[in-house]
C-alpha cells in the first residue's frame, strides 16, 4: 500500500543491479482481508494500535482496498494477500516479497502467489483502479515517519 519506493528508490536499485525485499508486504497483515475497523490489537505484543494507518477510521476507509483486491481476484480463484504478492513477484525480476506469517495455512497460500498466471493488461487495470484509492493514515506516528521520510 506504500508505493513511495517504486519512485525514488526503485530507479536506483535497478541501475546498480541491487534486490529490494519489501518490508510487511502484506501491510502488516492487513491486505490478506480479515482485519476491519472493529479489529482491536493486544499492545503487549503488538504495535499495529499505535499506527495512524490502524485506527478505526483508517481501517474502515482503506478497506476499499482490499475489496478491490478481492474483487479482481475472486473470479481468478486469487485472494487479495496473493495478488499483493504476485504484483511484486510480477512487477521486478529483483523484488522479493517475504510476508511474514505464524500459521501454516497463509504460508501455504502465500507460496502459491508464485504461481499465478495474471496478464501484463490484468496487471495494468488493476494497478489503475488501486490508484484511485487514497489510502487513509501515516505509516508510522509523526515522529517516526519524518524519521522515514528523512531518508
Amino acid at each position: 500500500m506504500w508505493r513511495e519506493q517504486e519512485k525514488n528508490v526503485f530507479p536506483v536499485l535497478e541501475e546498480l543491479g541491487i534486490g529490494f525485499v519489501p518490508y510487511s508486504p502484506l501491510n502488516r497483515g492487513f491486505l490478506g482481508g480479515d482485519m476491519t475497523e472493529y479489529t482491536r490489537f493486544d499492545s503487549g505484543n503488538d504495535n499495529r494500535d499505535t499506527l495512524p494507518r490502524f485506527t478505526p477510521e483508517a481501517l474502515r476507509a482503506n478497506l476499499m482496498f482490499v475489496e478491490t483486491l478481492n474483487r479482481f481476484g475472486r473470479p481468478r480463484g486469487v485472494t487479495g494477500a496473493q495478488l499483493a504478492l504476485s504484483w511484486m513477484l510480477n512487477k521486478k525480476s529483483w523484488i522479493v516479497p517475504i510476508p511474514g506469517t505464524t500459521k501454516i495455512a497463509h504460508m501455504e497460500e502465500n507460496l502459491r502467489a508464485a504461481t499465478l498466471s495474471i496478464s501484463q493488461k490484468e496487471w495494468a487495470d488493476l494497478e489503475f483502479t488501486l490508484s484511485k484509492i487514497q489510502i487513509v493514515g501515516d505509516r508510522y506516528p509523526a515522529e517516526q515517519q519524518r524519521q522515514v521520510q528523512q531518508n
